[in-house]
């Protein structure tokens, strides 16, 4: 590949999604070109990788609906999420609790890597690995600002060397979640 005239080494890289439909097709988007590697080998690079771990909350006997719903339809559950974001276990669903414990054995995947990694998820997932590398409490992950059709590079080293880099696409931002005042 080439920058200006310039020959541009090609690092490996990896790409991780979710299981939903939306993540896979947001992610087939993404060119996944063969890099010939120093020692002769081929690396696939941005070769898909599918986690049931990326899946956004499972919101049990609300999914499908809007927050707007769940409020008019089941307003004690809403009022309990609102008082306890980090905790809230949603009727026969999971809590950012729970989806804490579920990224658990990728994040220490994650480590393990030198490559550059991009990971297609969804908002409440993508609160969680961002706070855990950027070292957020839990507690204010939940309230973390995720903004949509935005790629947000961070460079980290495993320790403190955190650098972070927000790339708006060009779609532009078509809103947000709705989960500001909840």
């Amino acid at each position: 590949a080439e920058v200006g005239g310039v020959p541009v080494l090609q690092q490996p890289c990896r790409l991780w999604t979710s299981t939903l439909k939306r993540t896979i097709d947001t992610a087939r988007h993404i060119p996944h070109p063969h890099v010939d590697l120093p020692n002769g080998d081929v690396w696939h690079q941005m070769s898909p990788r599918v986690y049931r771990n990326l899946d956004e909350i499972f919101a049990g006997e609300c999914e499908g609906m809007t927050y707007a719903e769940i409020e008019e339809k089941l307003d004690r559950e809403a009022l309990l999420r609102k008082r306890d974001k980090l905790g809230y276990r949603y009727p026969r669903g999971e809590s950012y609790l729970d989806l804490i414990a579920r990224l658990d054995p990728l994040m220490h995947e994650l480590e393990a890597y030198t490559e550059p990694l991009l990971i297609v998820s969804h908002q409440a997932t993508l609160r969680m690995v961002y706070a855990y590398l950027k070292g957020t409490p839990r507690h204010l992950a939940p309230k973390l600002e995720i903004p949509l059709h935005t790629v947000i590079k961070i460079k980290w080293n495993g320790w403190q060397q955190v650098t972070e880099e927000r790339i708006e696409m060009p779609m532009g931002a078509v809103g947000d979640d709705g989960q500001r005042d909840l």
